[in-house]
């Protein structure tokens, strides 16, 4: 176990990446390129606290609101399940996150050589996910490949539907302002009509 950012964390690395993950909420924290010395993935700008340490009285800084438990803990890429933005009011009072409990379990990590795995349990959701991340040195014209491999599992005797969403947050230095472009072609584009979740107050603050 290593330390990123003051956060306890597992890493993996060849002679040109170096892939981070963090224990607490499973986050891919890093995806350094070491001849550029630039990861593409956000790490925020205020400190960063493991997500069991979080409490509401305690760190106020992460705001009252349900995303705070998720704010005070996030980290580049992070995992929704199982759900995607914010809980309903009673699965937020049975203690549902923003964007459901994976992002704030506590993770198992195990690195072998160039791969970690990654397994969380979601004890509300009664869901387990195993994640498997190799770093692969057979593209070496492209400076190497990360490959990962996901899976969940429902631990209870029921079908149901869930959300299961790859939530990629990228940042500085791989973006600059007013030099970063996003070019696509795309001619035509449409915002979502209404409310697209109970959450959504928190963009635009309470009304």
């Amino acid at each position: 176990m290593i330390r990123f950012h003051g956060r306890r964390a597992a890493a993996i690395e060849n002679d040109r990446l170096r892939v981070t993950v963090l224990e607490g909420g499973g986050h891919i924290a890093e995806v350094l390129d070491k001849q550029t010395g630039v990861s593409p993935l956000w790490i925020p700008h205020w400190p960063s606290i493991e997500p069991a340490a979080y409490d509401p009285v305690s760190h106020p800084e992460y705001g009252g609101g349900v995303d705070a438990s998720l704010l005070a803990g996030i980290m580049g890429h992070n995992l929704c399940l199982d759900i995607f933005g914010g809980p309903s009011s009673e699965e937020a009072a049975a203690g549902l996150p923003v964007h459901g409990e994976a992002s704030t379990i506590r993770c198992d990590l195990r690195v072998n050589g160039t791969e970690i795995a990654v397994r969380g349990v979601l004890p509300l959701s009664n869901l387990e996910f195993e994640r498997e991340i190799t770093i692969v040195d057979r593209d070496r014209a492209a400076g190497g490949v990360v490959r990962i491999r996901e899976s969940v599992h429902n631990l209870s005797a029921t079908d149901r539907p869930v959300g299961w969403t790859q939530h990629v947050t990228l940042g500085p230095p791989f973006l600059e302002p007013g030099r970063t472009q996003f070019r696509t072609s795309a001619t035509r584009s449409k915002v979502f009509e209404g409310q697209f979740g109970p959450a959504d107050y928190l963009r635009a603050g309470p009304k």
